[in-house]
């Protein structure tokens, strides 16, 4: 077939071994992650550490999205769909830590910001779960 890019078995395993390996780190970093953002969630002066915790915790993530960007997916739809499930979950990740750190780091202290703190304490919620099932299929993608 002319102008059809077929993919090489050997280069698709490359790929999703490079996505599982970034699904796989930035779920290590996650209980941190989630526990900086819902840190941000208290009543009162949230500690300055948090601050730090949340900074490590973006520039972690924002490695791992730029990593995630570099991975060719022109072998594969279904490769290039899980990698911007991937994408779309460390960007809401990065969002998550920089949103808690700026409502409560900011010095604005606004009536409005008490509700977004108390969503806060809640983590980061069910997208926390998204990214174990995307790194289980990307399992299940190198098994096949």
């Amino acid at each position: 077939m002319v102008g059809v890019v077929r993919a090489s078995a050997a280069g698709h395993v490359v790929m999703v071994r490079r996505l599982y390996a970034i699904a796989e780190q930035a779920l290590a970093m996650q209980a941190e992650a989630d526990g900086a953002i819902r840190a941000c969630g208290i009543v009162g002066i949230v500690p300055s550490d948090v601050a730090v915790r949340l900074g490590v915790m973006l520039r972690g993530y924002g490695r791992l999205h730029y990593e995630a960007e570099s991975v060719e997916t022109a072998l594969g739809s279904e490769l290039a769909d899980m990698r911007r499930d991937l994408l779309e979950l460390l960007s809401y990740h990065l969002h998550m830590l920089r949103d808690a750190g700026d409502l409560v780091f900011s010095g604005r202290d606004v009536p409005r910001n008490g509700r977004f703190r108390l969503e806060l304490a809640e983590g980061l919620g069910t997208r926390a779960e998204d990214l174990t099932r995307l790194r289980e299929r990307l399992f299940w993608e190198l098994c096949d």
